[in-house]
């Protein structure tokens, strides 16, 4: 499972041949002990834009957003471009999921893969999408991921990875769909990555 230290941080997201980079608040509480998280959006839907500086730019013309309300917000807006360019490890490619998932199990994949899943879950939650909720908590196999439970390791464990990737083959186009219908990509995020082989043909 993702862990985050910062009450508000910059994520790059890839689906569909398509990255962009918005912004995440996780779990919080309210004054009155209610527990809301949220990203980046317009009010229907999570916002992504090219970069940090065209998340500036976003940001600087629609001051009214769904995270304008969180606490910290103002303190967090104050520190600049500096905190809109995503960290490494806060990189989440929905797109890589077939291929981590057809891989070794060796920790690093496991991990990636995990965390991976549980933004997608974290996007469910947010955007109070019953369907995404439903098919990645209320599945086996996903729910193992995410809650760490298996390490993949032995006779065993090579089964539930096997069991793991023949869920994500019959499930996770159904996940990405119901994750694109909430993302808005603005700016040169709208534009998908040119491979470079096709710029050889």
């Amino acid at each position: 499972m993702v862990s985050f230290t910062e009450p508000i941080v910059a994520v790059q997201l890839s689906l569909d041949g398509r990255t962009g980079v918005t912004l995440y608040a996780p779990p919080w509480q309210d004054t009155d002990g209610e527990e809301w998280q949220g990203f980046l959006g317009d009010g229907s839907k999570i916002v992504l834009l090219g970069d940090g500086s065209e998340l500036a730019d976003w940001l600087a013309a629609h001051p009214d957003h769904d995270l304008s309300d969180h606490p910290v917000w103002e303190s967090f807006a104050k520190k600049g471009a500096k905190v809109l360019t995503p960290a490494d490890e806060d990189d989440f490619d929905f797109d890589a999921v077939y291929e981590l998932a057809a891989a070794d199990p060796d920790p690093e994949t496991v991990s990636t893969l995990a965390d991976v899943v549980d933004m997608a879950v974290r996007i469910a939650d947010c955007c109070e999408d019953g369907a995404l909720r439903a098919l990645l908590n209320n599945t086996r196999e996903y729910a193992l991921l995410v809650e760490g439970d298996t390490s993949y390791v032995g006779k065993d464990g090579t089964r539930e990875w096997s069991e793991l990737g023949t869920v994500i083959a019959g499930s996770w186009e159904r996940a990405g769909r119901r994750i694109e219908s909430w993302l808005r990509w603005e700016g040169s995020s709208a534009e998908p990555i040119v491979a470079d082989e096709d710029l050889q043909d």
